[in-house]
This record gives structure tokens, sequence and C-alpha cells, in this order.
């Protein structure tokens, strides 16, 4: 991984630089380049999901619409945890039952900053209409870390099946950079191609109307 003024200077050819943010962003690479090649050392079949898979697609054309997330999402097979919790220990995270999954968790972190594992096959909640799919994943640079993230249509049906206020912010990221074609749309489930639209209109409906 690059060092942190490597970042800055690589972050700088894109425009202006926001410390914050960018200080944001690498301290959650480096979590990810880590627990990424622990898993594959461990030989654990996995991908990236949620804000860190949303950004590891818009990255390569759209950096401007990068942003930055808490946590780090990862796809897995329940069969692994065994081996995902002992092949995180050395990095000091422990595993720890959470809603909908198990979470890896630094002594004294905050549960919204820890490596949070979903199932495959299962509902992280009852209310979501589908399970969570099986494990595509493709390999995505992300400042300069080589990540295996979930395809597209596995990512936007996630979201699409939890459409929490996060999930609404990420379809609208992925939406405006042109990244929802109509040819995905075409094969989305009926009942969350109905999930779209209504994502799309509760976006719309809260821009302004007017402008400055």
């Amino acid at each position: 991984m690059m060092s942190f003024q490597q970042w800055i200077d690589e972050s700088a050819k894109y425009g202006g630089v926001n410390i914050i943010f960018e200080s944001g962003m690498y301290s959650l690479v480096d979590d990810l380049e880590g627990i990424v090649k622990s898993l594959r050392e461990a030989g654990v079949r996995f991908e990236v999901v949620g804000g860190v898979a949303v950004n590891a697609h818009i990255l390569d054309h759209h950096r401007s619409r990068s942003f930055v997330t808490r946590d780090i999402d990862m796809l897995v097979y329940r069969r692994d945890l065994d081996r995902i919790s002992k092949a995180a220990e050395p990095l000091g995270y422990e595993a720890k039952k959470m809603m909908g999954g198990y979470m890896l968790r630094r002594p004294n972190q905050d549960s919204a900053e820890a490596i949070h594992l979903l199932f495959v096959g299962e509902k992280s909640k009852t209310t979501q209409p589908h399970p969570h799919p099986d494990i595509h994943p493709e390999d995505k640079h992300l400042f300069g870390v080589t990540v295996p993230v979930a395809p597209l249509r596995d990512l936007l049906q996630m979201k699409l099946n939890s459409l929490r206020p996060r999930d609404l912010t990420h379809i609208e990221t992925l939406d405006e950079a042109g990244l929802i074609t109509p040819s995905l749309e075409s094969e989305l489930p009926a009942d969350l191609r109905e999930r779209l639209a209504q994502a799309r209109k509760i976006n719309a409906d809260s821009k302004p109307d007017v402008e400055d």
C-alpha cells in the first residue's frame, strides 16, 4: 500500500485535497488491506460488499463521487466463520455476533467501524425479500490495493434488498455515475425493479427544486 504522502499526492491529481476525507479513506483501506491479505492466506472465499464495494466500482472513472464509509462489509460462507475468526486474530480482531451476522471488532472499536460479516444464502433481516447472493468476486483496484468485490449486479441487489437510508444514497451514487444501465435493470427480479423505481423517486423528491 502507498504511503500517506503518496496517497495525498495521488489525490491531488484529481483536484483539491480534503485532509479529513483522505485520512478517513487511508485508514479504512489500511484495515481493508490487512483483512484481505489474512483471509486470502487462510484460503477463505469472500468478497467485499457495502459502501467500500460501491467506491471500488465508481473510482476508476468517477473519483469525484467517492465517499468515506466507516465500516467494511464482507460476504462470506457461514461454514468459514471459525477460519475467518482465527485469521483475523493476529490483526487484533475478535468475532462477535451481531444482528444479521457477525462482526470482527478490535477492543474499544466502535461497532460502526468494525468489519461486518454477511452470510451467503441468508437474510440480515427477515423483512428482506431475498437472501444474500452467492460469491462471485471481481478484482478491483482501490487506492493501490487489489480487492475482491461483489459484481455490480449482486451489489445492486443487496442494496435494494436492504433499502436503508445509506443504501438509497449508494443507489443514487451508482445511478448518477451511469452504472445502473437498462441492461442491469432488466436482470433484477420484478420486486427489486419496483424497489429501484421507489428508490429513484425518494432520491428525486429529496432534491431541492430550486437552484441557488
